[in-house]
């Protein structure tokens, strides 16, 4: 009689056929989202996505007949694991899409627009606290339209609840030498002034002590433009603002450069303008430095270059100058041909920590690359040499914004210009012009133009018509640059035909 045990027959666990075909439903329904997804958002265009979609079906119809097949169990999985990681690849392609579109949609301007006001005493007095203030006097700049004085002044004493004597000056040189000599114990006057003190009157700024500030939120319409920017020429102002606070606020525009590219003959121009340059603001239609404009607002500095050139300007791209290094290094470094070697303080205006480069060509990170646009005290032609250098770093960032470079890191390029740059560009606007560069990997020509002019002393409309140090400009100069304009609008390849080649006027073309 045998004992021996029977032998227990392993029992082959298999997958319930219910799953292999929820398995397929839902990736066909996530497929289908999709493609969907993709064609709605213009991420590709329908002819784009023909192979990808005939694929798609092929590996359906396999899918399926696998499934409902008596193939080995094995050979399904193989399948069900393969389908799987497509799904994961959809699924997270919706995901960071959508995320790319929102993040975009975050720089887009929401048109509000953000002045702080604030009241200066002598930084030797005894005034700590604005109640400390109460029965004295407070003087504020007169200027002809009393408008944003007075809306600034009425939330003042509405919040305050202060008794005070208001009186005024003619002219900014006044206004700050009575403080600066204690003839009146504060002053009121926007915070946008700052800058413009410290550089016109740095020995009376550093006198000046704050001790009140509120904010005044108006807003302001942003006008957009309705062009296909993958076939109509457009327009963008960069402009730059060398302070700290929200890219929103009123401030002095340091870099102010015209960009008009052309879809059709891959040419881009860049007119750089001094920021000191003097013209006719929008509008008062007084005479000031181009770079006060910005006190008024982005739209008087967009008003003011529309009427200085001629054109009409259908996008603007607002940033704060100093975090510009977020996006180069979110770029990977951009690559500069340095024109002169150097030294400049570093990003915190720290001159014991100073940024020194060498002349030539070589990758510059977002320190080095923010000294690069800063400097100006040793080159030739001061300010309008600097702009010549902004020119440079914006071609270099365009360039490899218009590389498949920029696809490495682009959720943190994306999320660098969060906060630091505002635009009238629609997040939609921007991924179908960068989509069809990428998709056609085209080459660029690019060509640069400054505005130049003479140094002089005028009267400035914002200081009250005190005084400063200008550039006159010079009308060759300026022809010039409204003939290039016309070029570029009129698909010329030489944007340069036609200008007056002078000193005058830095021209160079340089070839992606």
């Amino acid at each position: 009689m045998n004992n021996k045990p029977k032998k227990k027959k392993k029992v082959k666990r298999h997958l319930n056929p219910i799953i292999y075909k929820i398995m397929v439903f839902l990736f066909i329904v996530l497929t289908v989202f999709t493609f969907g997804y993709t064609i709605i958002k213009e991420v590709f265009t329908l002819y784009q996505l023909i192979p990808f979609i005939l694929v798609s079906i092929v590996y359906t119809v396999i899918i399926l007949l696998v499934v409902n097949s008596k193939l080995r169990h094995w050979i399904k999985n193989i399948f069900m694991i393969l389908t799987i990681i497509v799904m994961i690849v959809e699924s997270l392609f919706c995901i960071y899409g959508t995320k790319a579109f929102d993040l975009l949609n975050k720089i887009t301007d929401t048109g509000y627009r953000v002045e702080t006001y604030g009241v200066y005493v002598n930084v030797n007095s005894h005034y700590d606290d604005i109640k400390d203030l109460s029965g004295k006097t407070i003087t504020y700049l007169h200027m002809e339209n009393e408008k944003d004085n007075q809306t600034a002044l009425d939330k003042f004493d509405k919040d305050v609840n202060l008794e005070y004597t208001l009186d005024s000056k003619d002219n900014l040189e006044d206004l700050i030498t009575y403080i600066s000599e204690s003839k009146t114990d504060a002053i009121f006057m926007s915070k946008s002034y700052e800058d413009i003190v410290k550089e016109e009157y740095e020995e009376n700024y550093n006198n000046l002590k704050l001790i009140y500030s509120f904010d005044i939120v108006n807003y302001v319409k942003a006008e957009t433009s309705n062009k296909d920017v993958t076939k109509d020429t457009f327009t963008v102002y960069i402009s730059g603002i060398d302070t700290s606070g929200k890219v929103g606020s009123k401030a002095r525009t340091d870099v102010n450069i015209l960009l008009s590219i052309n879809p059709k003959t891959h040419q881009v121009l860049m007119v750089n303008t001094p920021r000191d340059y003097y013209v006719p603001l929008k509008t008062s239609n007084k005479s000031d430095k181009l770079t006060h404009s910005g006190i008024y607002g982005l739209e008087e500095s967009i008003g003011t270059l529309e009427n200085l050139y001629d054109v009409d300007i259908d996008y603007y791209v607002r940033i704060n100058f100093t975090s510009f290094m977020k996006i180069i290094n979110a770029l990977g470094g951009i690559e500069v041909d340095v024109s002169k070697s150097f030294c400049e303080q570093d990003s915190k205006r720290n001159f014991d920590n100073q940024i020194c480069l060498k002349k030539g060509k070589q990758k510059l990170n977002g320190e080095q690359a923010l000294a690069y646009a800063r400097h100006r005290k040793t080159l030739a032609k001061g300010d309008m040499s600097r702009g010549e250098n902004q020119m440079d770093i914006l071609e270099a960032i365009m360039k490899k914004a218009m590389s498949p470079a920029i696809l490495k890191g682009y959720n943190n390029i994306i999320n660098s210009l969060i906060g630091n740059v505002i635009t009238n560009m629609s997040g939609d606007t921007m991924i179908s012009f960068a989509k069809k560069q990428l998709s056609k990997n085209t080459e660029w020509n690019f060509t640069s133009i400054s505005a130049d002019g003479v140094s002089q002393v005028k009267p400035c409309y914002s200081l009250g018509n005190a005084k400063a140090s200008v550039v006159v400009p010079n009308e060759d100069s300026i022809n010039s640059i409204k003939i290039a304009i016309q070029n570029i609008y009129n698909d010329k390849s030489n944007l340069l035909e036609n200008t007056e080649t002078t000193t005058t006027t830095s021209s160079t073309t340089r070839k992606k």
